[in-house]
């Protein structure tokens, strides 16, 4: 009789036992003790929380503790959002299309619970007593009544206690607590309203009370020089709706550091938005640098999936190129309406009236606002409250009159973003100073009362020529000069393929050209505007900048660069003497010009040695 065999298990997929599948969550949400602070806080901002106090130990490795006086939770509650999944911001697969809140997976506490110890305590008014719940390494030790105020506080104590491997890749605690700061500095930017209050070992790092006005926390964050020098942007269209600062073009920084956007209260790094800040910024930066900007965007949040990062660090849009052209749109319309570079016709007067920042009206005041629109972005203010503002701003960080409300000095302000000694100018009227000369036949030399101002006189006329030509070719007005002896110019296989790909677009600006062999050009007109003869360099410039930028430019964004080239290619050369009545002539055309404080490729045209800073320097003050 033969015996039935049992059959083997040769299955190598298995089921993994909670603990595990909690840590490996963990893994996504929890990189570091950073990544426990921000998730903390957007739950306490959630519970419509308007203090929030965030205490840290050796840099979070220790203890991180976050309070709040938001809605508080029931006892049941308490216990279930240590579940995973388990969450009150979602109930439908609908729900995942119009997310509205910074939290909603449900896995943030039970992910924090899994590598830390972690006490839960808090009080909901609709309940006798407050709770209080305790979880270590994701199992859950008790759950009883205690007594607490109003709101919730969550204590995370030896991050990774369990997972060693996890906790040896931690940096050292300088750069932990830099990471936690930049972690509340977002939600603090994003949140105005909010009074945030930071300490670390016991030492009070950061405490900003709750403001209407968004300028008044970016003052205090990254100190006064920079929030007077932000441009106010307000643009609004159909679902989308964009307020904020950008600084303005000629204080610049070499990275993006100094850049905070956010997208229905939620802070995001996102190459669309990035490249539609530097777009909009088109030819007035310079090469490799980038602005300062703080920018909120409100959306329809059925229009954006937030969804795509276990982090929630990136966003989709539904849009995208809608979404680009909408912000590059707002800040060039914001540069526009800067009144630090008023146009030529109101130059004098208005000027004047710079020193003191006034932003354009409200968008609100300039088009109806969707209906669908979702109401995140941080407060602005309107144009008479901007002088006030900026009044108060210079008072209380010049140490005289009333503190600015809203507004405390924080014991480690940040570093200051830009060096302004010497200045570029951004509001000065260069007629209210007195040519003395020239300095190595390169810079004008100008005196005034306001101290000493040096004119780089290339990028100066640089900056004329582009003005009257990119007019010219807008009304198309070109005045042309044929050349008495066409010109050959021979190019590379693929340069050449590009410039007769754009030979109309260059007909058009007094470039005549016409093929001549297999890779060469006939130029037989130029523009008359433009003196230098030195043509052959000037169509190799184009045809280089049309190499690199390949098929990402617009015909439009093409025709701008090649009129930036021209200008620049025949603006007067560094090493060359002008007399009196020539740089007398180069000052009074350059003050007439929209933006006579950068060149065309973003570069300061003056720098001011300011009067004040010469007196201390020779100890006369």
């Amino acid at each position: 009789m033969s015996s039935i065999s049992k059959p083997v298990n040769t299955s190598r997929i298995q089921v993994l036992p909670e603990e595990l599948a909690n840590k490996i969550a963990a893994g996504e949400v929890v990189e570091r003790p950073a990544s426990v602070v921000k998730e903390l806080l957007e739950n306490s901002i959630d519970a419509q929380a308007t203090r929030i106090v965030i205490e840290v130990e050796a840099a979070g490795k220790e203890l991180i503790r976050v309070s709040d006086n938001g809605a508080g939770m029931s006892p049941e509650d308490a216990r279930l959002a240590f579940r995973r999944h388990a969450t009150s911001k979602i109930c439908r697969p609908e729900d995942l299309a119009s997310i509205r809140t910074l939290g909603f997976r449900g896995e943030a506490l039970p992910s924090i619970a899994s590598i830390a110890k972690v006490r839960l305590s808090s009080f909901n008014e609709g309940h006798e007593a407050g709770c209080e719940v305790c979880v270590e390494g994701g199992t859950l030790l008790w759950a009883r009544e205690t007594a607490h105020p109003r709101g919730t506080t969550v204590e995370a104590r030896q991050i990774f206690f369990n997972t060693p491997a996890r906790k040896k890749f931690l940096k050292g605690d300088a750069t932990e607590f830099a990471h936690i700061a930049q972690a509340v500095t977002h939600q603090a930017l994003a949140h105005p309203r909010i009074h945030f209050t930071l300490t670390h070992n016991g030492r009070q790092v950061l405490n900003v009370l709750p403001t209407e006005h968004a300028q008044y926390r970016i003052a205090e964050l990254f100190g006064t020089e920079l929030a007077k020098e932000l441009v106010q942007v307000g643009e609004s269209s159909g679902d989308y709706l964009l307020e904020g600062y950008v600084s303005n073009p000629v204080f610049t920084r070499a990275n993006r550091s100094a850049q905070y956007f956010f997208i229905n209260g939620r802070f995001v790094r996102d190459r669309v938005v990035l490249h539609a800040v530097q777009h909009g910024y088109s030819h007035l930066l310079p090469k490799d640098q980038h602005p300062a900007l703080f920018l909120y965007l409100s959306m329809d949040p059925r229009l954006l999936d937030v969804n795509v990062h276990p982090a929630k660090a990136e966003v989709r849009f539904a849009n995208q190129q809608e979404v680009h052209q909408f912000i590059s749109r707002g800040i060039r319309n914001a540069l526009g309406r800067n009144e630090s570079s008023p146009s030529a016709s109101s130059r004098q007067s208005e000027v004047r009236a710079a020193e003191e920042p006034s932003p354009p009206p409200h968008p609100g005041q300039t088009g109806p606002r969707s209906q669908t629109a979702v109401s995140y972005s941080a407060p602005l203010h309107s144009r008479h409250e901007s002088r006030d503002l900026s009044r108060a701003l210079e008072r209380f960080y010049q140490g005289g009159g009333e503190p600015v409300a809203g507004a405390q000095s924080s014991p480690e302000r940040q570093i200051e973003i830009f060096d302004r000694k010497p200045s570029p100018l951004s509001s000065l009227i260069y007629s209210e100073f007195e040519p003395v000369g020239q300095l190595d036949n390169s810079f004008i030399i100008l005196q005034g009362k306001k101290g000493i101002v040096i004119v780089d006189q290339h990028i100066a006329h640089e900056r004329v020529l582009y003005e009257r030509f990119r007019e010219a070719a807008k009304n198309r007005k070109i005045e042309v000069q044929g050349l008495l002896f066409p010109l050959a110019v021979e190019f590379p296989p693929d340069e050449a393929h590009l410039l007769s790909a754009h030979l109309e677009m260059l007909g058009a600006l007094g470039l005549e050209l016409e093929p001549f062999g297999s890779n060469g050009f006939l130029l037989r007109s130029a523009p008359a505007i433009f003196k230098n003869d030195d043509y052959g360099e000037m169509l190799r410039e184009i045809a280089e900048s049309l190499s690199n930028r390949g098929s990402v430019q617009t015909v439009d964004e093409k025709r701008e660069e090649i009129i930036v080239t021209m200008a620049c290619r025949n603006a007067i050369k560094v090493n060359h003497p002008l007399e009196p009545d020539q740089i007398g002539k180069l000052l009074f055309d350059l003050e007439r010009t929209e933006m006579p404080y950068t060149c065309p490729h973003g570069r300061p045209i003056s720098l001011l040695f300011d009067m004040e800073d010469i007196l201390r320097k020779f100890l006369r003050k």
